[in-house]
C-alpha cells in the first residue's frame, strides 16, 4: 500500500513538471504577473486618490456637508484601505460634525467565493463626533433622518447577506453641544470592540461577544456581551456597568418631560441581561446591581422633592416581559423625602405625577408614542400566552405580579410633609427613619416580615412598629410602639372636629392590630392594647390658661373589632386631671366653647367617605371594665351671680364599673371629693342612665354650703360667712314618668355664721342643726319630710329696733333696688352692742333669721301646691341658744340678753291630729327665768296651740330708757312677773297676758318731747294697790285670717289701753277693781234743772270711797256740769211752778194761821186760778183785749208766756252747775279727807261727753 502511494506522488509531480515547462503555461504566468503588477500599481498609486475623490464627492453629496479625507491608502494585494484625517463638517461648514483619525477597512478575498462582502477587520482610531441639539425636537443631523427617512423603502427581500469581523474603536469622543440647555457633555476615551456581524447562514448562530469602554463626562462605562443578532433566537447577553454616571445631564434628554427635575447622582450599575426569543415569544432577563448615590431630586419649582445618600439594588431575577421582579436586596441610606398636601387634599406625588391633559404642544405630541408604547408592550405581554398554546386570535391575561423583595431596609431616613389641608399649613415630619422588609412575595403565601422605627421631628415623639402581611393570604398584623407623641403638633388636624387648644400633652400606646380582607367587610381587630396620655392640657381658642388639664391617663383596651363594632375596654384610669368650668354672665358655660368645632371640615378624601359610611353603619357596642379617677380636680366659677360662685372639688375621687353602651345596666359608682378644701363628700352606689336610677350611699362631713350663697345671697341682707353640711345616708333617684327621690339618714348644718351684709357685724348662726333619723320622699304626689329629731344647738342671733323704730328681721330679705340694709345697725353707723358674753367673736342667731323666711314661706302656703308637702318631726330639741335684743330707738339705747334657751317640742307635722308638748326655758342675762309649756300643732291647715308661758324677777330698772322716752320718768325701782296663757285654734286666737309689777317706782321727772303728756304717777298710783303692787290682765284676741293680724301688735295696744284707761278713764279700773260697771263711777247724774243726789248717785260714791281709801295720794276733782237743751227748760219749767206756788202762799200766808211753806202745794184743782194770778202779776208785755184789758188765754198758753220771759240766764246754769258739785261735795264730807277733794270749774255745755249717761250730771277726776 506504502508503495502505491509514492508510485502516484511521483506520477503527479512529474505531471506538473510538464505543464509548468510548457508555453503555454509560460503566458499564462506572464499575463498573470503583469496582471498582478499593475493591479498593485494601480491599487497603490491610482486608486487612492480616486478613492478619496469619489468618497470626498459622495459624502458631501450625500450627508449636505463638506467632506474632506486627508489621505487614502490602499494596499490592492491585501484588500487593506487606510484613511487618514476624515473630515465631516457641519451643514452650514462653520464647525465639526464628524472627524476620524485613521480609519482601517481589512476586506477579505473569501468575499469573491461567498459572493458576499466578508471584512475581516474594521479599526477607527481617535474619532471625534460633535453634535448639536438645538431644541427639543432638532439636532445638527436631524437633516440627515428626514432626508434618509423620506427614501422609498424596498421591496420585502432576503437580508443581504454580509460578514464583518473586528470591529473595533479607539479612543473615541462624542462632544454633544446641548444650546437648549446650555450644558456641553463629552463621552470620551471610548472603546468598542464587536468580534463580528454576520448575516451569512454559517455565522448567524455563533455568539458576538461586543465590548465597550467609555467615560461619559468622566464617569466609566463598562459594556461587555455576546449576542446573537441575526439568529432566530435573537439571543443575547449584555453586562452593563456604570461608575459614577451622571444622572442628571443624561435626564434631560428622556424623551418625555419628567414632572421631577433630578438634581444630582451618580449611577452605578453591574447588571446582565440576557434576552432571547423562543417560540416567537421574547423573554428579557436582567440580574445584577444598580447603586445611585447623592440622588437628590426636586419638583418643577426646584424644592427638595427626595434625597438619598445611597440607593443600592440587587435584582435576583427581572423578568418584565413576565411580570416578575424578584429583588435579593434593596437598601436605601439617608433618604429624605419632602411632600406636600395642598387645601383640596391632593399629595403633590399625586399632582406631580398625574397624566397630564392631552390638549397640545408636547403633550399632545407624546400621546401617540404613549399608546404605541403601550401597545407594543400589551403585544409583548400576551406573548407568553400564546407560547403556552392559547388561540392566536384570543386575548390572553396578564400574568400576576411576581415581585418578591428578599430584603428591604431604609436608613436614617427623613420625611418632611408641609400640610396645607389642615385648618392651618402646618409642617410635620420623620427623622431617623428605619424600615426593613423581609421575605415579602406577591405570589407566596408566606407573610412579609418587617419593622419600622422613626423619631417625629423636633423631638415630638418616636413611632416604632413590626408585623407581618401576606397578599395571598390578605392578613396583616402589627404591633405599634408610638412613644411620646406631642399632641399640640395634632392641633391643625382637630380643629375641625373641636374648637378647644391643645397646649400640652404626649400620647404613647403600644397596639397590637390584626386585619383580613378576605372576608367583607375588613375585619380589623385590636387587642392587648395600651396607651398613655401625659401632661395634656386644653385651652379655649385663644387663650393660654388651660381649661381641662390631665397629668397622666392610661388606657387598657382588651379587645376593638372593627367589622363588629365591639369595643372592650379593660380600664381607663386618669391621675391629675383638673377641670377649670365657668359659667359666664350670659349662662354659657365656657367647656362648651372647646365641644363645638371650630371649623367644618370639607369632604375631600376617600378617608372621609370612609368615616361617613362608617356613621352610617350600625352602632357602637362597648364595654369599660373600670374607669379611675385618681387626685382629680374640678374648679367651678359661675358669674351670673353678684358675686362670683366659687366651688374648688380637690381632691377628687372616682371610680366607675362595668360601662357599657347598655344604659339599662347599673354602673356601681364611688366617689370621694374635697370641697373647697374644708368638707369631704363620699358617694357609692349603684346609677343606671336609662330609665335613671340612682342608689347610692352618701357621708358628706363639714361640706361648704356657704359656697352658694351667691345664689340667694342678693335677696339677703345677710352674708352667710360660714355653713358646713353633714349627711349620712342613702340616696336613690328615679325617673320613668315622673322623677322620684328619697333619701334616709341623717343631715346637720354646722357652723353656720350670718354677717350683716353691710357692716359685716355679726347678725346670726348656730353651731348645729341636726336632722337625726330623716326620710325625705319625692314624687308626682307630692313631697314628705320625716325627721325623727331635730336637735338646734348654740344658736344665736341679734335682733334690732333701729332709731327709726323699724325691726330688723324685717329686713333680712333685702328689698330688689337699693343699697344692703343693716341688720346690726342703724343709720347713726354705731358699732352695736356685743353679743352676749356666752357667744363667740363672730356670732348671730338663728331664731330672728329662721323667722325671716319663714315669713314668705307662710304667705306661698296660702295658695294650695299642686304637689303637696308633707312635714313630720319627730321631736325638736333646742340647746344652748341666745338671743340679743337691741333698741336704738330709745336713747339711751337698750338691750336685752336671752341665754340659755333649751328645751324639747315633741312630734309634730303637716298631718298631726294630736299636738306636740312644749318646755322650752330659758334666762334673762341677770334676771330671772323664763318657761314656754304648753302643747303646739304648728304644720297643720289651721296652726293650733296652747302655750303657757312665764318669766319672774325680771329687774324693771333695765327698763328705764323706755320709761324715760315715753313716761318722762326714770324706773329707780321694781321688779316684773309675767304669766301668759295663748289658745289658737281654727284661726282665733284667744290670750290673757298677767302682769304683776311690784313697787315699781319713778325718779325725777326727764324733760322729753317724745313723752307722754298724761298724768304717768296717777297712772300708776291708780293700778298700784295698798302695798305698792301692780297686778292687772290683758286679754287679747284675734283673727289670724286677718292678714293685718299681729300678736304684738294685739299685746301692745292692750298695754297702751290700760295705760290710757288708768289716764283718762281711771274709774273704769276702779270699777273693775271693786265689782263697778265700768265708767258709770266716772260720774253722777241729775235730774233736768236739780241739783239733789238720787240713792244710785250715794251707790256710785260710796264705792269711788272706798276705792280712794286705798290710794291715799290720789286726789278728787268734781266737775258740775249743766245741759242748756235740758236744763233751761227744766229750770223754765221750774219757775213757772215757783210763781203758781207763790200765788197760793198769798191766799194761805195772813189768815192767822201760821203756815210751813215747804208743804205748801199747789191741787191740780186749783192750778188753773192760780195760774191766772201768776200770770196776771208777771211783769212782761201781754196780749190785750179790745177794750185795753189783759186778754185771757187758754192754761198752756200762760205756762209758756210765764216760762218765756223767766229770768233764766247763763248765771243760773252756772249756779245750777256749781250747786250739783257742792252736793256730791257736801256727800263726800266726812268719808274722803276734804283736801282730797276739790270742786273746779263748772261746764256749762255738753260737749266732750262720750259715754251714754246723762248730761245733767258731775263728772270725777283722779290726780
Amino acid at each position: 500500500m506504502a508503495s502505491l502511494n509514492k508510485v502516484s506522488l511521483a506520477s503527479s509531480m512529474q505531471t506538473v513538471r510538464d505543464v509548468a515547462q510548457s508555453r503555454r503555461t509560460r503566458r499564462v504566468l506572464t499575463g498573470l504577473l503583469i496582471f498582478i503588477v499593475l493591479f498593485g500599481l494601480l491599487g497603490f498609486f491610482a486608486a487612492p486618490p480616486l478613492i478619496r475623490h469619489i468618497a470626498e464627492q459622495q459624502l458631501s453629496k450625500q450627508l449636505d456637508r463638506p467632506a474632506t479625507i486627508g489621505r487614502i491608502a490602499l494596499n490592492p494585494y491585501t484588500l487593506k484601505l487606510e484613511a487618514d484625517r476624515v473630515h465631516i463638517g457641519d451643514k452650514d461648514g462653520a464647525g465639526d460634525f464628524v472627524d476620524i483619525a485613521r480609519l482601517i477597512v481589512q476586506a477579505s478575498w473569501s468575499s469573491l467565493f461567498r459572493a458576499a462582502p466578508i471584512v475581516d477587520e474594521v479599526q477607527l482610531d481617535s474619532p471625534r463626533f460633535h453634535i448639536v441639539r438645538y431644541d427639543a425636537q432638532r439636532f445638527n443631523f436631524t437633516d440627515l433622518i428626514e432626508k434618509f427617512s423620506k427614501q422609498p423603502a424596498e421591496p420585502d427581500s432576503k437580508p443581504t447577506l454580509f460578514s464583518v469581523s473586528n470591529i473595533r474603536l479607539e479612543n473615541g469622543q462624542i462632544t454633544f453641544d446641548d444650546k437648549l440647555l446650555g450644558v456641553t457633555h463629552v463621552i470620551d476615551q471610548w472603546k468598542l470592540g464587536i468580534p463580528f456581524i454576520a448575516t451569512l447562514p454559517s455565522k448567524t448562530d455563533i455568539f458576538v461577544e461586543p465590548l465597550l469602554r467609555a467615560r461619559i463626562d468622566g464617569s466609566p462605562l463598562a459594556i461587555d456581551g455576546k449576542t446573537k443578532p441575526f439568529a432566530t433566537s435573537r439571543e443575547s447577553e449584555v453586562s452593563l456597568r456604570f461608575d459614577g454616571l451622571d444622572v442628571p445631564r443624561l435626564m434631560s434628554y428622556v424623551p418625555t418631560k419628567l414632572p421631577v427635575i433630578v438634581q444630582s447622582g451618580k449611577l452605578s450599575t453591574d447588571l446582565k441581561l440576557n434576552f432571547v426569543i423562543s417560540n416567537d415569544a421574547p423573554s428579557l432577563r436582567v440580574a445584577g446591581t444598580v447603586d445611585m448615590n447623592d440622588v437628590d431630586v426636586r419638583d418643577q419649582g426646584k424644592a427638595p422633592f427626595f434625597a438619598a445618600h445611597a440607593v443600592h439594588v440587587a435584582v435576583a431575577t427581572l423578568e418584565p416581559l413576565k411580570s416578575l421582579y424578584h429583588f435579593d436586596d434593596i437598601r436605601i441610606d439617608a433618604p429624605s423625602a419632602d411632600l406636600a398636601r395642598d387645601k383640596d387634599g391632593v399629595l403633590s406625588v399625586e399632582r406631580m405625577f398625574a397624566p397630564a391633559p392631552a390638549a397640545s404642544g408636547t403633550a399632545a405630541a407624546s400621546a401617540p408614542a404613549t399608546a404605541s408604547a403601550a401597545a407594543s408592550t400589551g403585544k409583548i405581554a400576551s406573548a407568553p400566552a400564546a407560547a403556552s398554546g392559547t388561540a392566536a386570535t384570543g386575548t390572553a391575561a396578564a400574568p400576576p405580579l411576581d415581585l418578591a423583595i428578599k430584603r428591604f431596609v431604609l436608613n436614617d431616613g427623613t420625611v418632611n410633609v408641609h400640610d396645607e389641608a389642615a385648618s392651618r399649613p402646618v409642617d410635620v415630619g420623620l427623622q431617623k427613619l428605619v424600615v426593613t422588609l423581609t421575605d415579602f412575595s406577591t405570589l407566596a403565601t408566606a407573610p412579609a416580615h418587617y419593622t419600622l422605627n422613626t423619631d417625629f421631628k423636633d423631638g415630638a415623639g418616636s413611632l416604632g412598629a413590626a408585623g407581618a402581611f401576606g397578599l395571598v393570604a390578605k392578613t396583616a398584623s402589627a404591633k405599634l410602639d408610638l412613644k411620646s407623641l406631642k399632641l399640640p403638633l395634632l392641633q391643625p388636624y382637630i380643629d375641625t372636629a373641636t374648637a378647644a387648644q391643645v397646649t400640652d400633652g404626649a400620647l404613647s400606646a403600644s397596639v397590637n392590630i390584626g386585619a383580613n380582607w378576605s372576608k367583607e367587610p375588613v375585619a380589623v381587630m385590636v387587642a392587648d392594647t395600651q396607651l398613655d396620655l401625659q401632661s395634656l392640657k386644653l385651652a379655649a381658642r385663644g387663650s393660654k390658661q388651660p381649661l381641662i388639664a390631665l397629668a397622666q391617663a392610661h388606657v387598657t383596651v382588651k379587645q376593638v373589632d372593627v367589622a363588629a363594632r365591639t369595643a372592650d375596654i379593660t380600664s381607663v384610669e386618669t391621675t391629675g386631671l383638673s377641670v377649670d368650668a365657668q359659667r359666664l354672665k350670659d349662662g354659657s358655660i365656657n367647656l362648651t366653647s372647646l365641644a363645638g368645632p371650630h371649623e367644618v371640615e370639607p369632604q375631600r378624601t376617600a378617608i372621609h367617605a370612609v368615616k361617613k359610611a362608617q356613621a352610617q353603619g350600625p352602632a357602637w357596642h362597648y364595654k369599660i371594665g373600670e374607669l379611675n379617677l385618681k387626685d382629680a380636680t374640678a374648679n367651678f366659677t359661675d358669674n351670673t351671680t353678684p358675686q362670683p360662685v366659687r366651688l374648688s372639688i380637690t381632691p377628687l375621687q372616682l371610680k366607675v364599673q362595668q360601662i357599657s353602651d347598655d344604659l339599662s345596666r347599673p354602673l356601681p359608682v364611688d366617689l370621694q371629693a374635697t370641697l373647697n378644701k374644708k368638707g369631704t363628700l363620699a358617694v357609692k352606689g349603684d346609677v343606671t342612665a336609662t330609665p335613671l336610677k340612682v342608689a347610692v350611699k352618701v357621708n358628706a362631713n363639714r361640706l361648704d354650703a356657704a359656697a352658694f350663697e351667691p345664689y340667694f345671697g342678693s335677696k339677703l341682707n345677710a352674708v352667710i360667712a360660714s355653713a358646713l353640711l353633714n349627711a349620712n345616708g342613702e340616696l336613690a333617684l328615679s325617673q320613668t314618668k315622673s322623677l322620684k327621690a328619697n333619701y334616709h339618714g341623717d343631715m346637720a348644718l354646722v357652723d353656720v355664721r350670718m354677717l350683716d351684709k353691710a357692716t359685716s357685724d355679726p347678725f346670726a348662726g348656730w353651731g348645729s342643726l341636726a336632722l337625726t333619723n330623716l326620710k325625705a320622699d319625692y314624687d308626682e304626689r307630692g313631697t314628705e319630710v320625716d325627721a325623727g329629731k331635730v336637735t338646734f344647738t348654740k344658736f344665736y342671733g341679734r335682733v334690732l329696733l333701729d332709731a327709726q323704730g323699724k325691726l330688723n328681721l324685717k329686713d333680712v330679705v333685702a328689698h330688689e333696688s337699693g343699697a344692703p340694709q343693716s341688720l346690726t345697725r342703724d343709720k347713726s353707723g354705731a358699732d352695736p352692742v356685743p353679743l352676749t358674753p356666752q357667744a363667740p367673736v363672730v356670732a348671730s342667731a338663728p331664731a330672728p333669721a329662721s323667722s325671716a323666711p319663714a315669713t314668705p314661706a307662710a304667705v306661698t302656703a296660702a295658695t294650695p301646691p299642686q304637689s303637696p308637702v308633707k312635714l313630720h318631726f319627730g321631736q325638736l330639741v333646742l340647746q344652748q341658744g341666745r338671743v340679743t335684743y337691741t333698741d336704738n330707738f330709745i336713747k339711751p339705747n337698750f338691750t336685752a340678753n336671752l341665754v340659755g334657751i333649751t328645751g324639747t317640742i315633741g312630734a309634730f307635722g303637716t298631718q298631726s291630729t294630736t299636738a306636740a308638748p312644749v318646755d322650752v326655758a330659758a334666762k334673762l342675762a341677770a334676771n330671772g327665768p323664763l318657761s314656754i309649756r304648753g302643747t303646739v300643732n304648728p304644720l297643720i291647715e289651721k296652726p293650733a296651740l296652747d302655750l303657757t308661758a312665764s318669766a319672774h324677777d325680771i329687774e324693771l330698772t333695765n327698763l328705764t330708757p323706755y320709761s324715760a322716752k315715753y313716761a318722762g320718768y326714770p324706773i329707780t325701782k321694781g321688779k316684773l312677773n309675767v304669766d301668759l296663757h295663748y289658745q289658737l285654734a281654727n284661726d282665733q286666737l284667744n290670750a290673757n297676758n298677767h302682769l304683776f309689777i311690784d313697787q315699781l317706782t319713778f325718779g325725777d321727772h326727764v324733760q322729753n318731747d317724745t313723752a307722754t303728756k298724761l298724768p304717768v304717777r296717777l297712772a300708776i298710783s291708780l293700778l298700784k294697790n295698798s302695798r305698792g303692787e301692780i297686778d292687772v290682765n290683758l286679754p287679747v284676741s284675734g283673727s289670724l285670717s286677718n292678714p293685718e293680724f299681729s300678736i304684738g301688735g294685739l299685746i301692745w295696744h292692750a298695754v297702751l289701753n290700760l295705760l290710757q284707761k288708768a289716764v283718762t278713764a281711771p274709774f273704769s279700773l276702779i270699777a273693775n277693781a271693786f265689782g263697778g260697771s265700768g265708767e258709770e263711777l266716772g260720774y253722777v247724774e241729775f235730774e233736768p234743772g236739780s241739783a239733789k243726789l238720787t240713792d244710785v248717785d250715794n251707790k256710785k260714791l260710796d264705792t269711788i270711797v272706798k276705792a280712794l281709801a286705798d290710794k291715799t295720794s290720789v286726789k278728787m276733782d268734781l266737775i258740775g256740769r249743766v245741759d242748756p237743751a235740758v236744763d233751761e227748760p227744766a229750770l223754765r219749767t221750774q219757775y213757772v211752778d215757783r210763781l203758781v206756788k207763790q200765788q197760793k202762799i198769798k191766799d194761805v200766808v195772813g189768815n192767822g194761821e201760821s203756815v210751813d211753806l215747804s208743804t205748801v202745794t199747789v191741787d191740780p184743782k186749783e192750778y188753773d186760778k192760780y195760774l191766772t194770778q201768776a200770770y196776771k202779776s208777771a211783769d212782761f208785755k201781754k196780749p190785750r183785749n179790745f177794750v185795753g184789758l189783759t186778754k185771757s188765754l187758754p192754761d198752756d198758753e200762760m205756762k209758756s208766756a210765764i216760762a218765756a220771759n223767766a229770768p233764766i240766764d247763763d248765771a243760773s246754769l252756772r249756779q245750777l252747775a256749781q250747786q250739783r258739785a257742792q252736793s256730791v261735795q257736801q256727800y263726800l264730807d266726812g268719808k274722803i279727807d276734804s283736801s282730797r277733794v276739790f270742786i273746779v270749774a263748772p261746764k256749762l255745755t255738753a260737749d266732750g261727753i262720750k259715754d251714754k249717761g246723762e248730761t245733767t250730771r258731775v263728772d270725777f277726776g283722779l290726780k
